[in-house]
Order: C-alpha cells, then sequence, then structure tokens
C-alpha cells in the first residue's frame, strides 16, 4: 500500500521508474492504490450474522454473454446508456501509470477479465465489475492522460499521437461482457455483486442494495437521509451524504422496525430484515410513504429535543475502580433502533411534556448491566433483541403514566439546583464530574412513601447508585 505522506508527500506516479517498495522490493506497478472502506459514524458492531442462500430454491439469475468492441461501449456511455461509475463504485482509484499498463495490455492483443454489467429497469446498464479498466480506456480515448511507465515507443503519448493502425485496434478491440439481466432475482443478484467485490474495497451491504434495489423506495431513503435533524444525529458535516451509505442504511433499520416490528427480526439476520424490507418499501404507494416520512421525521425531532448531542448515543457507568460515567460519542445501532421506535408509541406532545423524565430514565437504563449488555453484544440475536425493546418500551410507558405519588424520577431543575450547591457524590464522597453522571436519589425510598422533591433528593454517581440497589439486592 503506497502512502504518499511516507514518502515525503510524494505521489506515486511521481516516483522514479526504479522506485521499489522500501519492505519487499516491489516494483511500482505491484502497488494498488485504494481509500479503505469506512464506517465512521457508528460504534463497531458484534455481528453474528450467517447469510447464505438456500441453492435448492427457485431463484434465478439470467444473463446474457457479449464481446462488444470499445467503440460501441464508448457510444453508449457518452449516451448515458451505460454507466461505468454508478453511486456505488468510487473506491478504488488506479494511478495513471496502472491505467496506462492496461491500454498498452490492448495494443498488445492481451486479455483483459470479463466485466460484469447488471441491466435496470430502463434497459440501461451499471457496471458491477469492470469500472477501472473502461474508464482508464474511456479517459485515455478522450485525452485525459499520457501513457506512463510503458514501453519506449509508446512512453508519453495521448490518444491521438498514436498511429492510425494503434488508435484502430484499440477502438476495435473487444470486451467481455457478462451482463445481469433485470428479471433476475434480486437476492442472487446481491449475492453475486458481494462475491464480485471481495477485493480490498468491498461494498458494504447498503451500496449493494443500493444497486439491486432501485426505484422509489430507494430514493425516499436516501432523500430522508439528507433531513437536516437526521444529519445532526449522525454527525455529518456540509450537504454531501455519509460516503458508505451508513446515513441509509440507518433509515433503513428505522423503516424494517417500523413495518416489521421487533418481534419479526430474523435470528442473527439483521441483513435478510433490510433486504426484505427494501422489497416491501417497493409496494408502498405515496401516501403510505408520507406516514412513515412523518414517523420518521417525529422520531428523529425528539430524540435531537431529548437527547440532544446524545441522541443514538449510549451513557457508559462508571465502574469500581472509577465511578465516573461518560458518554460515548458513536452512534449505537442497536440503542438508536429501540429509542427511535419508543418515540412512536404516543403522542408527540406527551414526550414533550416529559422530556427531562424521559432523559434521566433513559441514562438510568443505558446505566443497567443488563441493557448495557443487550447493546453491545449479538445484537442481532432474536431474543436479545426482543428484552432491549421490551425494556425500553415498558420504561417509556412507565415515565409518562400518571402516578398519585408523583413521578418517580427527580426534575431537571430539582438536579440542576442540587448541582449548584455541590457536586459531591453522598454514597462514595467523590466529586461528580458530570451532570448526565449525577443520580437524583430519594433519601427515603419511593417504594415507601418517600416524595420526589427536592427535600427528599440526593446527589449520587449512577454507578454508585446502582451499586447500592445490587447490595439491598444481596447482590455481592
Amino acid at each position: 500500500m503506497y502512502k504518499p505522506l511516507a514518502h515525503g508527500g510524494v505521489e506515486l506516479d511521481d516516483q522514479p521508474n526504479e522506485f521499489n517498495c522500501p519492505v519487499c522490493q516491489a516494483g511500482k506497478d505491484h502497488f494498488h492504490l485504494f481509500v479503505p472502506p469506512t464506517d465512521d459514524v457508528t460504534a463497531p458492531e458484534n455481528s453474528e450474522e450467517e447469510d447464505a442462500i438456500d441453492p435448492t430454491g427457485p431463484r434465478l439469475l439470467y444473463t446474457k454473454f457479449g464481446s462488444p468492441d470499445v467503440t460501441s461501449l464508448k457510444r453508449q456511455y457518452e449516451r448515458s446508456k451505460l454507466n461505468p461509475q454508478p453511486f456505488f463504485q468510487r473506491y478504488e482509484v488506479w494511478t495513471t501509470q496502472k491505467n496506462s499498463k492496461l491500454i498498452e495490455s490492448i495494443l498488445l492483443d492481451l486479455p483483459i477479465p470479463q466485466i460484469y454489467l447488471a441491466q435496470q429497469e430502463n434497459e440501461n446498464v451499471d457496471v458491477i465489475d469492470g469500472q477501472q479498466r473502461l474508464m482508464a480506456i474511456f479517459k485515455y480515448l478522450r485525452g485525459d492522460y499520457r501513457l506512463k511507465g510503458v514501453s519506449k515507443h509508446l512512453e508519453g503519448k495521448a490518444f491521438s499521437e498514436l498511429p492510425d493502425s494503434l488508435q484502430d485496434r484499440i477502438e476495435s478491440y473487444e470486451l467481455h461482457t457478462v451482463t445481469i439481466l433485470k428479471e433476475s432475482d434480486a437476492e442472487v443478484k446481491f449475492m453475486l455483486f458481494q462475491r464480485l467485490n471481495e477485493g480490498s474495497t468491498s461494498l458494504n451491504d447498503q451500496e449493494l442494495r443500493n444497486s439491486v434495489h432501485r426505484g422509489t423506495y430507494n430514493e425516499f431513503l436516501k432523500r430522508l437521509a439528507g433531513e437536516p435533524e437526521w444529519r445532526k444525529i449522525l454527525n455529518l458535516k456540509g450537504a454531501k451524504p455519509h460516503p458508505r451509505m451508513v446515513d441509509v442504511e440507518l433509515v433503513l433499520r428505522f423503516m424494517a422496525f417500523r413495518d416489521q416490528k421487533y418481534l419479526n427480526h430474523p435470528d442473527k439476520k439483521t441483513s435478510k430484515f433490510l433486504d426484505k424490507q427494501m422489497m416491501i418499501g417497493a409496494t408502498l404507494d405515496e401516501k403510505e410513504r408520507l406516514k412513515a416520512q412523518v414517523d420518521f421525521r417525529q422520531a428523529i425531532e425528539l430524540s435531537r429535543l431529548i437527547f440532544g448531542a446524545q441522541a443514538s448515543r449510549r451513557f457508559m457507568a462508571g465502574s469500581d475502580d472509577n465511578p465516573q460515567g461518560k458518554w460515548d460519542t458513536r452512534i449505537n445501532r442497536a440503542l438508536m433502533d429501540v429509542q427511535l421506535q419508543g418515540f412512536l408509541r404516543h403522542p408527540k406532545g406527551q414526550y414533550v411534556a416529559n422530556a427531562d423524565a424521559i432523559r434521566e430514565g433513559a441514562i438510568d437504563l443505558m446505566a443497567s448491566p443488563e441493557f448495557t449488555d443487550l447493546i453491545t453484544h449479538t445484537i442481532s440475536e432474536a431474543k436479545r433483541i426482543e428484552r432491549r425493546f421490551d425494556l425500553w418500551k415498558d420504561f417509556i410507558d412507565r415515565t409518562l403514566a400518571d402516578s398519585g405519588q408523583g413521578g418517580r424520577l427527580f426534575s431537571r431543575q430539582v438536579k440542576e439546583e442540587l448541582w449548584s450547591e455541590g457536586q459531591e457524590c453522598v454514597i462514595c464522597r467523590q466529586k461528580i464530574r458530570d451532570i448526565d453522571d449525577a443520580h437524583v436519589d430519594h433519601i427515603v425510598p419511593y417504594s415507601n412513601g418517600g416524595k420526589t422533591d427536592k427535600d427528599n433528593a440526593a446527589l449520587t454517581h449512577r454507578f454508585c447508585n446502582l451499586s447500592k440497589g445490587r447490595r439491598s439486592a444481596g447482590t455481592p
């Protein structure tokens, strides 16, 4: 892997032809320059999914083999009938020298690996595998670069400077293609795209869905991913979408749990769950999509209103060694699922009226050992999905329910008043560094009739309060 910064900022193309790798002594033509995939919006997911397709089922793949010459492919490209760089193809970047080697191979009449195409509903085709080869050819024909690192009689030549015989040889060169026809089974197409892209820069599942499931619903998801409040939750700057479509996939997750419900999530098969949602979404009419949009907007607006910059981030409680808790800076997918779906259970006004209580209760739940485990380990296991949704749903319903004794959780105002009077934990006697890590505890227990007011309130670390609860229950 060539990294310019490791070589004084000099690009690989600008190194002399005799340059060799300082580690293995490989020549320049053995380097492959690429941008590694990134999923920096979300925390790493402990995934244990086992995706497989039943080969005995009625799953059909319709293909068409061809040998078009360069001229005909270029004509399709210029008429926008052939798209060598669809949205999901944009990460690998060939150097001028590598492009030149391909042109030289064509002039030597050497074989080039076949190119895979996917036919769309409008009969146009996208390049699934081979986009770098095609773009190297098309760019050379239109004069974007001169040959570099090739034989002496070709070195430095633009296409227009080649003899007519060599120009003809390039334009008449036949490329072997396999076109996956639009009638093919979507799931098999998805698997094929995965297999074709198991190289250095593999496409992720959402990028593959973007190629397989074209149409209104796919564009609908991408439009929702551009919602300002959503971009704030994901901490995406500017107008550009996430380069690996993570923003769109998270919208799809919201829609999948909204439409299919968490009890129908297959065990350890989140990818299948999302694939099915793409097919469900394709059947929705405009009215149904509009309702889904309203629900999505309500969920993300309430999430931002109540949790602010910590929306869909988990609160991490302290430990015996250090009672200080803190917020994770990354999105937690499992938490996002339950948090956003939880805002669809009641009228919007009830959440707004109880915003402080919801925030405090949510932090308490996130700090509990059981819920922490449910959102950080084996998060696609069906029984664990059901348990974390049930815990969050019950917490929301309890918080919004009326009680003659008054709410169990203290208001934010009471917490801020106690905080201003001193930040010492009444249990461990250490300073509490973050107000969100402060838990307001009942001096006289709530279960014994203690009131939820300032006169019956004391500040503790959340971890210390949880530890007190475990001790009182007889847990070591």
